[in-house]
């Protein structure tokens, strides 16, 4: 357990105290939360502003609720139970959140429906699927029709479903009109020719006689049968891809026909069901902001302050909704770090994030971390320093660790992929068994006990092999569904947990072609698990 002096630190000091438009490059565990709570309460408590003022944007809702409750109690520990009391109407949520409210407000200046709903993900996803037929029946009759079935056969139903209705949700999210762009030159040549070399390489003389013969893009679309020889995945997914892109060069004008035929289906849907999605939700917020001046000026004057949490995770649209909100005599507050953008997947653009820092001038980095143990950090540190160079920041513990750390802080289990090729066992098999292994010496040994120990994952497609392993060298585990972390053992011992983490596991391994055991890591799986949110 580690022990932290109270109070912030100098670094959240300046960034709590800062006024203007504030840049904060916050690293894991450095206490960027409390920054905001304390910005928060002085700017009510000592300031005067209205609760109702601030407006606080993070990116979950579950993060939101959190962030309300820390402010609730630092009120309240201010002996400002009148303040507290008013957080229930505060502007604390995600960008949705806040984009839902403003438009229950003015739903007339916004043309919609005052009963409006929002769609749920399952909701979504069947409202799509029938737009996607819809407008695929209309897009398949008429004259051209014929041409259009070939089409369709060519890509297959179901990979164009996915094709058009992830590029009209991308277009949608980043509030970019429906046009398709052409891609840059599709390198499908290229590309054959390297998984050519890697079927030679690794002697698949099944991929190696597929792929000797010129074929169409349409054949290359699925090579799922090529990735059962392990080491071609990679090459033929890239293969895959530029096969795709190079179908869609082709037919751009019929594919952009199909996914207005999805838009309008997909919208006259919506307005059956007096719904909307998340993507409707910041459209629509700033259409109402960009068209409705005297709106946008009494919202802008409503918010003294903008703080925006988890700015890597952003994207233009939601940037640019907090800029038709921005005032100039205001206070604009933005935190994040680039090396913790995940959310690439939702649509986050984490240029977004780089441009802002340029444009702010001066940032504001917070670098102690109060989560993980300095052995581990100075590892961390000399692995990031190397890849990212420049742009990382070192992090300082910030925290005192009374207990001492026994032997290495960090071990590196290496497997070696090629000596276990042609001897019927899988390299991430023989990976499993010796990972399992480690992890039975270390319980043997005393230094851990089964329910201190979690394995971190790259991806949990494998994540079976090494449970399987731990469970035959008798050692319990839990593994989460859907999740890229397998835990030994039960619930943890309590007050085992470091400050600021509610999560540790003060034992990791973290598995993708070689295994890395942080034997003194407290509270750094814990903010692994944080971030999967």
């Amino acid at each position: 357990m580690s022990v932290v002096e109270a109070g912030p630190n100098t670094e959240q000091l300046r960034a709590i105290e800062e006024s203007g438009v504030v840049f904060v490059s916050a690293g894991a565990g450095t206490g960027k939360t409390t920054v905001i709570v304390e910005r928060f309460c002085r700017a009510v408590c000592e300031r005067g502003l209205d609760v109702d003022s601030i407006l606080v944007i993070t990116y979950t809702e579950r993060a939101a609720g959190e962030l309300r409750g820390r402010i609730r109690r630092r009120l309240q520990e201010l002996g400002r139970n009148d303040l507290a009391r008013e957080l229930d109407a505060a502007w604390i949520s995600t960008i949705h959140g806040f984009c839902h409210r403003l438009l229950r407000a003015y739903p007339f200046a916004a043309g919609i429906d005052p009963r409006f709903r929002v769609l749920d993900d399952s909701q979504g996803r069947v409202l799509r699927g029938e737009a996607f037929r819809t407008g695929l029946e209309e897009f398949c009759s008429g004259e051209h029709a014929a041409a259009r079935l070939r089409l369709l056969a060519s890509y297959g139903g179901r990979r164009l479903r996915r094709m058009l209705t992830g590029v009209h949700e991308t277009l949608r999210s980043s509030g970019l009109p429906l046009q398709l762009e052409a891609p840059g030159r599709p390198q499908l040549d290229e590309l054959l020719e390297e998984l050519r070399a890697c079927a030679r390489e690794l002697g698949a003389s099944e991929a190696l006689l597929f792929l000797e013969s010129p074929a169409a893009p349409e054949v290359l679309l699925d090579l799922s049968d090529l990735r059962t020889t392990d080491g071609l995945d990679d090459a033929t997914r890239a293969v895959e891809r530029a096969a795709l892109e190079a179908l869609a060069v082709r037919d751009r004008a019929e594919l952009q026909e199909l996914l207005l035929a999805y838009d309008r289906a997909y919208r006259a849907a919506k307005d059956r069901e007096s719904a909307l999605d998340f993507e409707d939700l910041q459209l629509l917020a700033r259409e109402l902001l960009g068209e409705h001046a005297e709106i946008r000026e009494r919202e802008s004057w409503r918010f003294r302050s903008i703080m925006v949490d988890e700015f890597q995770d952003t994207n233009r649209l939601q940037c640019e909704l907090v800029d038709l909100l921005a005032r100039d005599d205001g206070e604009l507050f933005f935190v994040g770090d680039e090396f913790q953008s995940i959310y690439r997947f939702r649509h986050a653009d984490v240029e977004v994030f780089r441009e802002r820092r340029e444009q702010a001038g001066g940032v504001l980095a917070l670098t102690q971390n109060y989560r993980s143990r300095p052995e581990v950090l100075e590892v961390i540190n000399h692995l990031f320093s190397a890849d990212f160079g420049e742009a990382f920041q070192p992090l300082a513990a910030a925290g005192r660790f009374p207990d001492p750390a026994f032997g290495p802080a960090v071990e590196l289990l290496v497997t070696d992929k090629d000596s276990y090729k042609g001897t019927g066992t899988h390299w991430r098999a023989a990976e499993a068994k010796h990972i399992a292994g480690r992890v039975r010496e270390l319980v043997d040994s005393g230094e851990a006990e089964p329910g201190e120990i979690v394995l971190l994952f790259a991806a949990g497609t494998d994540a079976r092999l090494y449970e399987e392993e731990l469970r035959a060298a008798g050692l319990p585990t839990s593994a989460p569904p859907m999740t890229r972390w397998c835990f030994c053992g039960g619930p943890r011992r309590s007050g085992r947990s470091s400050p600021g983490s509610r999560e540790t596991c003060p034992r990791a391994c973290q598995s993708r072609t070689s295994a890395f055991s942080a034997r003194s890591c407290s509270g750094t799986s814990g903010s692994r698990r944080r971030r999967r949110r």
